[in-house]
Formats: structure tokens, C-alpha cells, sequence
């Protein structure tokens, strides 16, 4: 059987599920998307299309592959999102001039108000996480997150364990 272990000066421990990286991370992101979806539904939106609408505020246009790549998700997920987005006349889309195959979103006017709204909520989610950190562990905080989504980036896509179950659930 296959354990995690931690390497300390002492000694080398098992580390529980609930103690792993990528456990608290998702755990930190559930929660960040229980708060934000608490306040979306009123307005219809989800964690996913508020982030794209404060994204799109920021960078004024995005193509779809940048979206993609900036929320790292699946392009069916976003796709799904933009349609319900511009159905509620919030984006628009159009295709790239320079490449047919690419399609330009970008904020209308009524978008544009409650993707400000989004952001406002963002800013405020920030604030609170960073209330009571020095300066020195915001950026040490920033630092190892950014660490921790670079390792995840050159993991993607490589086989790292061999499931023992495959062949028992195959039958």
C-alpha cells in the first residue's frame, strides 16, 4: 500500500488526507465559491461566469482560448457559461477578423454593471482573507501559491499512479 510521507529533519510521518496541499486547496476553494455562489444566485450567475465577467472587465476583450486558459477550465465549460451569459445580454461575441476560428467576447453595457458588482464582491472576499496578514505573508502567501499552481501545470497531462482497481472495476 501506497503512503504519503512528509520528510522532516526527525523522522518521516504519514500525512493524513485533511493535511495535504491539494486537500486544503480544495477546501479553500469550495469555500470561496460557497460565498461567491451565496451572493450570485441572485443574480443568476455561478462562481464560474462571475469570474469570467470580471476578467472580461479587466482585460476589456478576451478570445475564448483565453478564457479557457485564465480559468483553466474545460472549453465545453466555458462555452456552456458564455452562452448563458449571452443569452442573458451580458457578453457579446463575435469572431476574430484576423482568425475565423477564434470568437471575441466581450462585456455589454448591462454586463458591464454587474460584472463591476462581481468584482466589487471579489475585492471585498480579498480584503477579508488578507485582513489580519502582514505584508511579508501576503506575498509569501502569493509566492506559494503561484509555486503550488506552476507544480500542478507541469503535472497536467502525466501519468502519476497506476490504479491498482482498474482492472477490478473493468469486470
Amino acid at each position: 500500500m501506497m503512503q504519503l510521507y512528509r520528510h522532516t529533519v526527525m523522522s518521516l510521518e504519514i500525512i493524513r488526507l485533511e493535511d495535504r496541499f491539494s486537500y486544503l486547496i480544495h477546501r479553500a476553494s469550495a469555500r470561496i465559491a460557497q460565498i461567491g455562489n451565496f451572493h450570485f444566485q441572485q443574480q443568476d450567475l455561478n462562481h464560474y461566469s462571475a469570474r469570467m465577467l470580471v476578467l472580461l472587465l479587466q482585460h476589456g476583450r478576451l478570445r475564448t482560448g483565453e478564457l479557457v486558459d485564465l480559468m483553466v477550465l474545460p472549453q465545453s465549460t466555458i462555452s456552456t457559461q458564455l452562452a448563458a451569459l449571452h443569452k442573458r445580454r451580458l457578453i457579446t461575441r463575435r469572431r476574430s477578423r484576423q482568425d475565423n476560428r477564434a470568437v471575441i467576447v466581450s462585456l455589454t453595457p448591462t454586463g458591464e454593471v454587474v460584472a463591476k458588482d462581481c468584482d466589487q464582491l471579489s475585492r471585498i472576499v480579498q480584503e477579508e482573507l488578507a485582513k489580519e496578514m502582514s505584508d511579508a505573508e501576503y506575498s509569501a502567501g502569493c509566492a506559494f501559491l503561484t509555486k503550488v499552481e506552476e507544480r500542478l501545470r507541469k503535472m497536467e497531462g502525466r501519468k502519476l499512479y497506476d490504479f491498482h482497481a482498474s482492472s477490478v472495476l473493468a469486470k
